[in-house]
This record gives C-alpha cells, sequence and structure tokens, in this order.
C-alpha cells in the first residue's frame, strides 16, 4: 500500500491541487444554490443549482410553466409524469457540465428540443417527437459540456 508520504512530491501536488479544485467547486455549488434556487414540487417555476450530489424532482402543480437545471458534475432526474397536460406547454432549460439529466413525461406528450454543446440527447423511442415549437407539451433548452440528456416515458 502506499503512503501519503511515500509519493512523489509533485504528484502530492497534483493531487492535493485537485482535491482543492473539488472543494472550491463543491462550496461554489452550494452558494449558488442558496442564493438561485427557487420554488418546491408544487411551484409553477423551479430552479435548481445544483454540483456533485444527485437530486429528483417530481413536480405536481398543473400550472408548472418553467424548470431550470443548473449542474455541474451533478446527475438529476425531473419526473413529469404527476403533471396534466399544460396548456401552454412547459420549457426545461437544462445548463450542464460534466452533468447528466433524466426527464420522465407521460406517453402521450409531444417534446420538442434544442441542443447545444458536447454531448447528446437521447430518447428511448416512445415519446412523440415534434418539430413545432409552439405545439409541444416539453419544451427542452439545452446547453451541455460533456453531459447528456435522456427523455423517456414513465417507464423508461
Amino acid at each position: 500500500m502506499t503512503t501519503w508520504r511515500r509519493l512523489p512530491p509533485g504528484v502530492r501536488r497534483a493531487l492535493a491541487g485537485w482535491l482543492a479544485v473539488q472543494a472550491l467547486v463543491a462550496a461554489g455549488g452550494r452558494l449558488m444554490a442558496w442564493w438561485k434556487n427557487e420554488g418546491d414540487e408544487s411551484s409553477t417555476s423551479i430552479r435548481r443549482v445544483l454540483t456533485h450530489h444527485g437530486l429528483e424532482l417530481r413536480p405536481t402543480n398543473p400550472a408548472l410553466a418553467r424548470v431550470r437545471m443548473d449542474l455541474a458534475m451533478a446527475g438529476a432526474e425531473v419526473d413529469l409524469t404527476g403533471v396534466q397536460r399544460p396548456k401552454g406547454g412547459i420549457d426545461l432549460t437544462a445548463r450542464l457540465l460534466m452533468g447528466g439529466l433524466q426527464v420522465r413525461v407521460p406517453a402521450d406528450w409531444r417534446v420538442w428540443w434544442e441542443f447545444h454543446g458536447i454531448g447528446g440527447i437521447d430518447t428511448d423511442g416512445g415519446i412523440q417527437r415534434t418539430h413545432d415549437e409552439h405545439a409541444a407539451d416539453l419544451r427542452v433548452h439545452a446547453g451541455v459540456v460533456f453531459g447528456g440528456i435522456g427523455i423517456g416515458g414513465p417507464q423508461s
């Protein structure tokens, strides 16, 4: 077993620097979450900022209009299966940095998305994709760097 003292000084400095960066990002994420998070599962607008952890969000308000997710080295699941079909649609804005987001929607919803960045959007094949943004029940606006979004039905 190699102990901390047996590592070469350059390796020790690199590891210490990496741990310091992780601690700084985690502390910054908590501060941003405290400052920026808004709403709860019964709100019409929800925003979550998250680093280094996971989150499950199950909105219940039938008038839900907007969900914003800012994830850095984190993962989240947004389950919209408990929400009735929205009259004007729901806008989901996702900004991911080395993170992942899973979105679950009822099987009969129409989904539209735009994606910018390095990563991708994947579907389970059971959702109805529409190319008309205004006719969609869920509109996903995604900006991703080294991450991904999965969109699926209730059982995916």
